[in-house]
């Protein structure tokens, strides 16, 4: 895949690596646009739950080393190609009669140093139908940009040390509760990546279904 470089100051990275504890970096003023999920549809009742579950790539590796790796790691399918992120986070806060989920990557701490070549995600899901954290399963989320010009986002994949940002343009995301408690979150759509100087984006699809433990903040 030939994607060009995007960078993201430092400021604004503290600034979301502090989100679970509602902290925002000294100095550093967080941007509008910040929510990607604008329409949440409550799921029908009696549809039945579509119990998907955690994916990994093929092994590549023994399986002893690829059972530890899936537990460590998650993935994204990029225009047929396998991305490997940290594993995933996701935390629950309650915003007046709203919740939020924020579903992140867990980042290392060297996230913020210029020279991490890393990938990770940044999700920030205001459910506007849903007002108690324990309803998260039961609804299904889809957003549409208005348009496809570049936003100034902190929604979206960010590659290679976000050298690279892949906004979300036409996507899916649908929570689900699998046997041992855990929530699965599954990401299908289309996300715009503009190469730099360009206008004019590359719509790139994007499949991923990731577990984590919800935490409530």
């Amino acid at each position: 895949m030939n994607i060009t470089r995007r960078s993201i100051s430092r400021c604004f990275m503290a600034t979301l690596l502090a989100v679970g504890a509602a902290v925002v970096a000294p100095g550093c003023e967080k941007k509008v646009d910040k929510s990607i999920v604008l329409n949440p549809a409550t799921r029908p009742a009696g549809m039945p739950a579509s119990r998907p579950v955690a994916v990994a790539p093929p092994a590549t590796k023994p399986s002893t080393t690829q059972r530890t790796a899936v537990v460590k790691h998650s993935y994204m399918n990029i225009r047929g190609d396998w991305f490997e992120f940290p594993e995933a986070k996701l935390l629950l806060r309650k915003e007046g009669d709203h919740v939020v989920a924020f579903l992140t990557s867990n980042d290392p701490p060297d996230v913020l140093s210029p020279s991490y070549q890393g990938h990770r995600y940044y999700f920030e899901l205001r459910m506007d139908t849903i007002d108690n954290t324990k309803d998260l399963a039961q609804a299904e989320f889809r957003y549409k940009a208005a348009s496809a010009e570049p936003a100034d986002s902190p929604n979206g994949i960010f590659l290679d040390g976000d050298r690279q940002h892949l906004q979300p343009y036409d996507i899916q995301v649908v929570f689900d509760r699998d046997e041992n408690g855990k929530m699965i979150a599954d990401i299908r759509g289309q996300f715009l990546l503009f190469p730099k100087g360009q206008l004019v984006g590359q719509m790139l699809p994007v499949m991923a279904t990731l577990a984590a433990k919800a935490e409530v903040k």
